[in-house]
């Protein structure tokens, strides 16, 4: 199953993975982490693709977190130091100016249909 159609198949819901909440080093992070990451799941299942990575702004993590601007860069690295999230910068084509992240979670596992 990709990531993709799991995310469709909880339109009105979202998951934040047992793994990571589970996780001992989840456990020890900061609140803003925590808050971030789940943050990070509901946007994933709104707009993940297939692979699972999908794009948003300091800004737009922020209004949605509700934390400052300094908070969420901090969470965000918080996460990507502990491998929690896959973090790439992205780039106006036109200008070269940096607009967002992408981001991709780490700790969905699915069952096998096997």
């Amino acid at each position: 199953m990709s990531v993709r159609s799991y995310f469709t198949l909880t339109k009105n819901n979202f998951m934040v993975p047992h793994v990571v909440v589970q996780d001992p080093k989840f456990r020890g992070q900061a609140s803003c982490a925590k808050w971030l990451y789940t943050c990070l799941c509901k946007v994933a299942n709104q707009n993940a693709d297939n692979d699972g990575w999908f794009y948003h702004s300091i800004k737009q993590l922020e209004e949605l977190s509700g934390m400052d601007r300094k908070t969420v860069i901090r969470a965000k690295k918080l996460l990507k130091d502990n491998e929690f999230i896959n973090v790439q910068r992205g780039y106006l084509e036109h200008s070269g100016k940096r607009k967002y992240d992408y981001f991709q979670l780490n700790g969905f596992t699915f069952k096998s249909k096997a």
